[in-house]
């Protein structure tokens, strides 16, 4: 049915933005209608996040017209784009960490008497606000003492309740467990009901289909096409943006097991207990869980990072004692974090010297750092792993989410080690540098590697892992061979129905 002018809230007529000679966003025309939730879907550096800015009034178009209820507008400010109920809820929060939850939600709309902050007032306005909204978070609660996902939670109860009209989500759920994701979403579904507009950018195909009336397509930064949501599916989606098909995306060889390189015995430690498991040469174990089932802790605790309270550790045959993260290092295993940003970079280091951090040891004489070998490995890894840089001395906390994640796993290759660990290593990337990083996986098995998998997307673990195991409220549930028992079985171990 078409749809008439008046159902059109924001209108983009060949918007585009240029970089000198580069062009991030090539001629895009595009239309919001209001009241939808239109999701945007693309590879990292399709152009997703300029359009954000462009949107939000970070950045100024280089061309093209925009139009708001049919008048045209500049959008060249932040205030400017807030003023017309123009609002987006980032990937990364942008809040104070060191206020209150509430502080943080009245931020620049603070109650004030005589010249008094009213801070109980605000908090119980707070409180009830993300009651109201289904959030179920403490007002009077320090940001940063909050999980990541808490703390997108409150990000997107600020933005909803500044005027807006239009909002949009970048990746809203990287963060969240299952509950917090079902909280968000009840939220989104309300805005709409409300007449809110939504824009709805995500990796995760099941969320698209999901929530979405409508999809648009960036590939290269060009707008490729828009689907209602009924009329495609995610195999023409994954095409739209890659050009390749779903099946390319799992990239499994089959390479013969080698030698066993780590045991865990009835291991038990801080969140977990009494998980015996072993990985061998040429092996993706994975370990699949809702988040806070136990996955990650138990990994730390085979990294050195936390002490184990029970069972034991053996590492090619022998009993050691994973004393701190140094002897798991040069035992030969390596972990790349969860949180790429809070615990695998520096983000304000640029890539070379986060790539190399690992083996400045090896590369010094004495006092003094072989430049030459320096520049030679960053490049070396900044190659094969396909990293979009100009430069190895481009900082890293300039770079997309699948490149700094491409920066994580460099420097361990750099480094070198036998069993790699990776907790939710495609957390905010595209397809396509998911295909990338699981061909990555094939390289380092072919190389007499094992791997550790820790994934709350259980189509990754699914497709990829050789021994599955299933975590729940910190013990090991379940486990089975490559494709033993059903997606949906998998599922209801982890969740315990």
């Amino acid at each position: 049915m078409p749809h008439a002018d008046a159902d059109l809230i924001l209108e983009l007529h060949a918007l585009e933005k240029r970089y000198g000679f580069i062009q991030a966003l090539k001629p895009a025309t595009l239309a919001f209608r209001r009241g939808e939730i239109h999701a945007i879907v693309g590879e990292n550096g399709a152009g997703k996040s300029t359009l954000i800015k462009l949107l939000t009034g970070v950045i100024r178009r280089t061309g093209g017209k925009i139009l708001w209820n049919g008048q045209e507008v500049e959008l060249s400010t932040p205030n400017e784009a807030i003023a017309h109920g123009i609002n987006a809820v980032h990937q990364e929060v942008v809040l104070c960490r060191h206020l209150s939850v509430a502080a943080n939600i009245f931020l620049g709309d603070e109650t004030v008497r005589f010249g008094i902050l009213q801070k109980r007032e605000m908090t119980r306005a707070a409180q009830k606000i993300l009651d109201d909204i289904g959030f179920n978070l403490p007002a009077d609660a320090i940001l940063g003492s909050l999980t990541i996902g808490q703390q997108q939670l409150v990000a997107t109860a600020r933005a909803s309740l500044r005027g807006t009209k239009f909002i949009i989500f970048d990746e809203p759920t990287a963060y969240l467990t299952r509950s917090e994701a079902a909280q968000l979403f009840a939220l989104i579904r309300r805005l709409k009901d409300e007449g809110v507009t939504i824009v709805y950018i995500s990796h995760r195909m099941e969320e698209v289909f999901e929530l979405a009336d409508r999809v648009s397509v960036l590939r290269d930064g060009t707008m490729v096409g828009t689907r209602d949501i009924a009329e495609t599916n995610d195999t023409e989606l994954v095409a739209l943006m890659i050009n390749r098909t779903l099946d390319q995306i799992y990239h499994k060889e089959t390479i013969p097991f080698g030698k066993q390189l780590l045991e865990t015995r009835s291991l038990s430690g801080k969140g977990f207990n009494d998980i015996s498991l072993s990985v061998r040469a040429g092996e993706i174990v994975g370990l699949y869980g809702l988040i806070g089932a136990g996955r990650s802790e138990f990994a730390l605790s085979v990294f050195g990072r936390n002490p184990k309270t029970a069972g034991d550790i053996v590492w090619q045959g022998e009993v050691v004692d994973m004393r701190n993260e140094r002897t798991a290092i040069d035992l030969g295993i390596a972990l790349a974090p969860e949180s790429r940003r809070d615990q695998g970079l520096n983000l304000n280091l640029p890539i070379g010297l986060n790539i190399n951090l690992p083996v400045y040891d090896r590369i010094n004489s004495g006092i003094v750092v072989n430049v030459a070998e320096e520049k030679k490995r960053a490049n070396q890894q900044i190659k094969d792993l396909g990293i979009k840089t100009p430069s190895r001395h481009t900082l890293a906390s300039s770079m997309s989410g699948g490149n700094q994640q491409k920066i994580v796993i460099g420097k361990w290759l750099n480094h070198g080690a036998d069993l790699f660990i990776f907790d939710e290593p495609t957390v905010g990337v595209d397809v396509g540098t998911k295909a990338e990083i699981y061909r990555l996986f094939a390289r380092l098995l072919k190389n007499g590697a094992g791997i550790i998998l820790i994934s709350s997307y259980l189509p990754e673990v699914y497709e990829l892992a050789d021994t599955l195991h299933v975590f729940r409220d910190g013990r090991l549930v379940g486990s089975q061979a490559y494709r033993q028992r059903t997606h949906e079985e998998v599922l209801a171990e982890a969740i315990g129905v």
